[in-house]
């Protein structure tokens, strides 16, 4: 089986025609970690630039508060879409679509960011930098969610579309 980290959609018609095998499934979960570990210990997905505490950890709370929300949200959407047998499916679905989604929508999301603080000097400045980084942050969580649920729906339907 081949590893696909680029394409949720292969991913998904491997998943729904059940020729992931456990150990590609740990692969994919492996991989996911990684996509978002990599990136954040590198910097990739900065910090606040704030020098007044108040706004930094003004900033910092309620971008923890949108991802929590976002998380909680996101797993309730994810877990909806997988129709067909959630108790088998859901983890496992949404561990393998994970990967793919995460890669392409953090090197979207976080590219964009870098390339607008580099070329529009006014959100290189701190306070619109940190609201840019928030938004930038809550974003990309939350197409990932979008992303892997809207993947999870076509899993299901290409799996009730063969039982037929």
């Amino acid at each position: 089986m081949t590893i696909r980290l680029l394409s949720a959609k292969r991913v998904g018609d491997d998943l729904a025609a059940d020729s992931i095998a456990a150990e590609d499934q740990s692969l994919y979960l492996t991989a996911s970690f990684l996509i978002w570990m990599i990136p954040a210990y590198l910097f990739l997905f900065p910090a606040p630039r704030t020098s007044d505490p108040n706004f930094f950890w003004a900033i910092w709370l309620v971008e923890l508060a949108l991802l929590v929300l976002i998380c909680i949200m996101g797993i309730g959407y994810c877990l909806r879409k997988c129709r067909v047998e959630p108790k088998r499916h859901f983890l496992v679905d949404f561990s393998c679509l994970n990967a793919p989604t995460s890669l392409t929508t953090l090197a979207a999301v976080w590219g964009a960011f870098h390339l607008i603080t580099l070329a529009v000097p006014w959100f290189a400045a701190s306070p619109a930098y940190d609201l840019l980084r928030l938004l930038a942050s809550a974003a990309a969580v939350f197409m990932v969610f979008l992303r892997i649920g809207k993947q999870m729906e076509r899993v299901s339907s290409l799996r009730e579309s063969g039982r037929r």
